[in-house]
């Protein structure tokens, strides 16, 4: 599958609010009730807000998204910055998503590259990043990329009357001298 990765722009942020609804609804099938997944839809209050965020982000000078597009559209994304909590600090990865038709073709790893490449350019010598502990897959991925557990855990807090969803969070140490870079 051929693929392209580039900046995200404003008129982006509906077709990556496509590819998160529906890798939500894979990947955390069995992880998060099903009539909570099933209720998931692209919210237009959400994608102008997210619009705005990213406009101002990209006026600032900051890329916070890269979407990886193919003939068919947008098929996955990263966003990323400066770690939301400062106990950690440095650089995170906030989110990740690739379709599910389009995994494997390595797209989440050149898109994770892509991140991890200019979080550390914007100076963050660590990355960290949050998985829900029960999605095996994805922690694998991480993990086959240099993520390590950190050994720190927390709770992804969903609407009432659903229970907290269970993260691990993940480091990826600083670059050593010498290291090669990061390639997809």
């Amino acid at each position: 599958m051929e693929f392209k990765i580039r900046p995200g722009a404003p008129e982006d942020v509906a077709a990556v609010e496509r590819v998160r609804v529906t890798t939500w609804r894979a990947a955390y099938r069995g992880l998060m009730p099903d009539d909570h997944l099933d209720a998931l839809g692209v919210d237009p209050d959400r994608v102008a807000r997210m619009e705005r965020g990213l406009a101002n982000a990209l006026a600032e000078g900051r890329t916070p998204l890269v979407v990886a597009e193919t003939e068919g559209g947008i098929t996955g994304f990263v966003n990323f910055g400066h770690c939301r909590d400062e106990e950690i600090g440095g650089g995170e990865v906030f989110s990740l998503y690739v379709l599910p038709e389009a995994q494997s073709a390595g797209i989440g790893r050149a898109l994770l590259a892509d991140a991890v490449t200019r979080l550390r350019a914007a100076g963050h010598e660590e990355i960290g990043l949050w998985v829900a502990t029960g999605n095996g897959q994805a922690r694998r991925f991480y993990e086959r990329f240099g993520f390590v557990p950190s050994g720190r855990t927390g709770t992804h807090p969903l609407p009432e009357p659903y229970p907290p969803i269970e993260d691990t969070h993940y480091r990826l140490a600083p670059a050593a001298p010498g290291d090669a870079p990061l390639l997809p």
